[in-house]
């Protein structure tokens, strides 16, 4: 089963796409999400449906702010190094942070930038929670915007330093 929904947030428009059941990206930039697909999954229709209940409800919960587990299927597309980095992204748990070299650190590398790159092309924006991740002396970035990621700490009740405010 292939299809893609759109969740309504506080934050605007979530675009997800499911393949074989399983969530293969989620963002709030729709363009992406078309061209990952179009480019993953290249001879498939992705129809638009309704979002499954279990991730409508975890949806609603995640931004009323409530601490949520998600645990649908996830079907995570990228290279060898990707995959450890965005494995690394689900260990943070809600309502924390840590930055792009704790991750490498924990990865055995100095590759600070690779990481950053990595965080970057995750295609599961919020599940696999990249913007919990900060730069060491700033917010880092987002693809969604540094505002967006901002509200989303906020949903999870981070407070960020006021250096990391502006």
């Amino acid at each position: 089963m292939q299809q893609r929904s759109v969740y309504q947030t506080p934050l605007g428009p979530f675009y997800l796409w499911f393949a074989q059941g399983q969530l293969v990206y989620a963002s709030f930039d729709q363009a992406g999400g078309e061209k990952f697909t179009s480019i993953r999954f290249p001879a498939s229709e992705f129809p638009l449906k309704p979002l499954p209940e279990g991730p409508r409800s975890d949806l609603q919960a995640y931004f009323r702010g409530e601490k949520v587990e998600f645990t649908w299927p996830v079907l995570l597309l990228g290279t060898p190094f990707q995959m450890k980095v965005w494995e690394e992204l689900r260990r943070i748990p809600h309502g924390s942070v840590t930055t792009y070299k704790r991750i490498a650190e924990s990865l055995g590398i100095k590759a600070y930038r690779a990481v950053g790159q990595a965080v970057g092309a995750n295609p599961v924006s919020v599940i696999v929670p990249c913007h919990r991740v900060l730069g060491t002396h700033g917010l880092g970035g987002y693809g969604g915007g540094l505002n967006r990621k901002r509200l989303l700490l906020e949903l999870e009740n981070v407070t960020l330093a006021p250096n990391l405010l502006a």
